[in-house]
């Protein structure tokens, strides 16, 4: 069973990864995003639909966390009494570390959401809500693709990663909408992008005649 689970995880992964260099070539071309017909989710007047698959999906953001101190009444020798405040420093400062670890800024609300992309927007259901992410409201595009996943930190909001086989297609095509065609010439996509230009270099020597040895990859991260 783990085996098959492995090659189908490699399966998924090598088709999301050759559908991005697809994509991205055929954008680099001047090509546009293929719509999708309406589906059961409304969208607003004007808005079309160009992705709806499922995603690995967390927000970064930090919060509040109360811990309570404990205090004992300690009667006895000294040497009790001494023992007795020390155990309750280690116990406060164990739950104060603690508190400030769970407070801390991290990636939180990690889940695998079915995520539609629009022309304007990404719309994420998550613990059975739909949530926003305005392409107009995108301040910063950060791309890890050889892992698989790409962030996007917003004017208002909190960060939100986005991982998975379908991940460098949502990313390419996130760049796209929210940068337009320089968004093709963002470092995150580099790896990406590197990929094409092999692939495209590999198909014109072929053509020409020239005999390429070890072609035949996709140029895809292990």
């Amino acid at each position: 069973m783990g085996l098959k689970k492995d090659a189908a995880l490699q399966a998924a992964l090598h088709e999301g990864w050759t559908s991005a260099c697809q994509l991205y070539e055929h954008l680099h071309a001047g090509g546009d995003l293929a719509v999708l017909p309406p589906g059961p989710v409304r969208l607003n007047p004007g808005e079309v639909a160009y992705a709806d698959t499922v995603l690995g999906y967390a927000r970064f953001y930090g919060m509040n966390v109360t811990y309570q101190q404990h205090s004992t009444l300690l009667l006895g020798s000294a040497g009790f009494v001494a023992a007795g405040l020390t155990a309750n420093m280690i116990a406060n400062s164990s739950a104060r570390r603690r508190a400030e670890a769970q407070a801390a800024g991290q990636w939180r609300d990690h889940a695998h959401v079915r995520t539609i992309l629009t022309n304007h927007r990404l719309l994420c259901d998550y613990g059975g809500q739909w949530l926003s992410f305005w392409h107009e409201g995108i301040v910063e595009f950060q791309g890890d693709l050889a892992q698989w996943l790409f962030v996007l930190r917003y004017e208002v909001g909190d960060p939100v990663l986005l991982h998975g086989p379908g991940a460098p297609w949502f990313a390419v095509a996130v760049a796209h909408l929210g940068y337009g065609r320089p968004g093709l010439q963002l470092p995150g996509l580099m790896v990406l992008a590197n990929a094409v230009a092999d692939a495209v270099a590999q198909r014109r020597r072929a053509i020409e005649g020239e005999v390429v040895a070890g072609t035949g990859g996709d140029g895809a991260p292990t």
